[in-house]
């Protein structure tokens, strides 16, 4: 494993729109220089299990991450919880995720989406695992919780679109910020004063693909390979080596992994 390769921390390699050209993408990564790749397995989606599953035992630097959407709180149950079970006993998942609340698109009502990221969190503290938030407008209260809850682990906070004061809360506290390919988007300045603020040690970037197609191909599908033009992005934020941000994104892929 390349100490400097690309990582990409969050994908979701499960999604259909991969299905003609999965492998070849995996083997056309590895064979650029990454060094990791964390996809995300749905416990509401028996394929992407299935998928998930596959992948993980097509490659040891593929890691995986399960839990329950936001978006899917509404439909959260003793089923869901038991198929996350069953695949945390079966493979070594990376963490709990992603997780947290969405109050930018309110698929599930709230009071859901808050029971189910508490029971999120209560099942990353038992399996000591970190947590991946997926948070939407909602990273004050996100905190909040994460406070009451008094949770122990590391926590990553994935596609980052919060504001600045957030961040600075989210990086007081030691947590994670993981930038995508928003920070190219000629409208997100103030992401970009963010990223420049983010120690790396406390840094990650990823695609979110097939979402999130950073310049000059936003709008487009999107994939794992994008994650050289998002760390390309945050190299000219910082004035520093890809290799260097490399080099500290391993490290801290490695910590979360302790």
């Amino acid at each position: 494993m390349s100490k400097t390769g690309y990582l990409d921390f969050h994908c979701h390699l499960d999604d259909p729109c991969f299905e003609k050209n999965r492998w070849h993408l995996i083997d056309q990564c590895f064979s650029l220089g990454f060094a990791k790749l964390v996809t995300v397995a749905d416990p509401f989606n028996v394929q992407s299990i299935e998928k998930t599953a596959e992948m993980l035992a097509y490659h040891p630097d593929i890691h995986a991450v399960i839990g329950a959407h936001p978006h899917q709180a509404d439909s959260y149950s003793t089923e869901i919880e038991k198929s996350m079970v069953a695949f945390y006993q079966q493979f070594k998942i990376f963490a709990v995720g992603e997780v947290g609340l969405d109050y930018h698109y309110n698929f599930s009502k709230n009071d859901n989406q808050i029971n189910v990221f508490k029971r999120q969190i209560a099942i990353a503290n038992e399996w000591s695992l970190p947590l991946v938030i997926h948070s939407r407008k909602a990273e004050e209260t996100v905190l909040k919780i994460l406070d009451k809850e008094k949770f122990p682990n590391p926590v990553v906070f994935h596609c980052y679109t919060g504001n600045k004061l957030d961040a600075a809360e989210i990086l007081q506290r030691g947590y994670f910020i993981s930038f995508s390919g928003i920070i190219t988007f000629k409208n997100a300045n103030e992401l970009r004063e963010i990223v420049e603020i983010t120690p790396l040690r406390q840094m990650f970037y990823e695609t979110d693909s097939p979402y999130l197609a950073p310049e000059p191909d936003r709008g487009k599908s999107n994939s794992p390979l994008a994650a050289m033009h998002v760390v390309k992005k945050i190299s000219e934020i910082k004035k520093n080596s890809i290799n260097a941000i490399n080099s500290e994104i391993n490290k801290n892929f490695q910590r979360l992994r302790k």
